[in-house]
């Protein structure tokens, strides 16, 4: 079984939901809570979270 890769460009700076199954953005926004309202009850949608900008630092760790 291959791992999902999912390519979130062109979606930097929103709130992306993707299809567990298949990996693909089905839902995008700059808003959080339309992200998660449109998504409440569609089964295997997983609210990704942010995608940032590639200048973007991104903190791992608790430093």
């Amino acid at each position: 079984m291959q791992p999902i890769r999912t390519d979130f460009t062109g979606y930097e700076g929103k709130f992306v939901a993707i299809d567990a199954r298949t990996g693909e953005i089905v839902l995008a926004d700059e808003n959080p809570r339309v992200v998660l309202e449109q998504a409440k009850g569609r089964n295997h949608i997983v609210v990704h979270g942010r995608v940032p900008y590639a200048d973007e630092p991104i903190y791992v760790g608790l430093g």
